[in-house]
């Protein structure tokens, strides 16, 4: 994992919520990362095994994109929560949580809240970085319960289905990744980062055809933003 990612999606010594607009990412003409390797061998294996191979020559791109990702949607509305919370006493005590200990205590001693939401969102992303996937996907799901009604829920559900898919059950991950990518009440943002995560996911599973079939969904969709450039990206890197 690079320096870049070392603290997770905000990537702030403390945890204020940034200001960076989606909108305002920029994708370089020219692509830098690590090609994935995709072996025309692994055609003739187990899924499991192929499914295992690919993870142990890929793991560094595929976190990083997955880290990546979820950095583009987090900042401009863990800011927006953070400027509607209603109790500036809550709002001081989140500030100023700044280690992984203190965000866990603020948000067991404000369950239910949303700024508590959050908190366990930021942990369950330090969890995701440092490949601890059980553990991220349990703080995911408890974020999720708290953040319910916000669209910071479906950030929650996909961070889940991550975890999922690239700790215990690379299958049952990828199917909520595809549930959310389907579902028509997901906001577009949302829907465009589980569809280009969903064809990454494919792309591991060697699955070739049908990545490249949900990736050019995305690169197709002029509301995708900046997930539709890194789709039309992958889809090149596909033979």
């Amino acid at each position: 994992m690079s320096d870049k990612f070392r603290k997770g999606p905000l990537n702030s010594a403390k945890n204020k919520p940034t200001f960076s607009n989606p909108e305002d990412v920029k994708v370089a003409e020219s692509d830098e990362r690590k090609t994935v390797i995709l072996d025309e061998e692994l055609d003739n294996i187990e899924l499991e095994d192929r499914v295992w191979l690919y993870w142990k020559r890929n793991k560094s791109f595929i976190v990083t994109t997955v880290v990546a990702a979820f950095a583009i949607v987090i900042g401009v509305q863990s800011w927006k929560m953070y400027n509607a919370a209603e109790k500036a006493r809550l709002s001081d005590a989140y500030v100023a949580a700044s280690t992984p200990e203190e965000l866990a205590k603020f948000a067991a001693d404000n369950s239910g809240t949303k700024l508590a939401g959050l908190a366990v969102l930021q942990n369950a992303d330090s969890a995701f970085v440092a490949g601890k996937y059980s553990d991220a996907q349990k703080l995911y799901s408890d974020a999720a319960a708290d953040l319910k009604g916000t669209v910071l829920a479906y950030r929650a559900n996909i961070g889940a289905a991550m975890s999922l898919a690239l700790g215990s059950d690379a299958t049952k991950g990828s199917d909520e990744l595809e549930n959310i990518f389907n579902a028509a009440s997901t906001p577009q943002a949302y829907k465009a980062q589980a569809g280009f995560l969903l064809g990454i996911l494919k792309l591991q599973a060697g699955k070739k055809d049908e990545a490249k079939k949900i990736l050019t969904a995305v690169a197709d969709n002029s509301q995708n933003g900046v997930f539709a450039n890194l789709a039309r990206q992958e889809v090149s890197n596909i033979k």
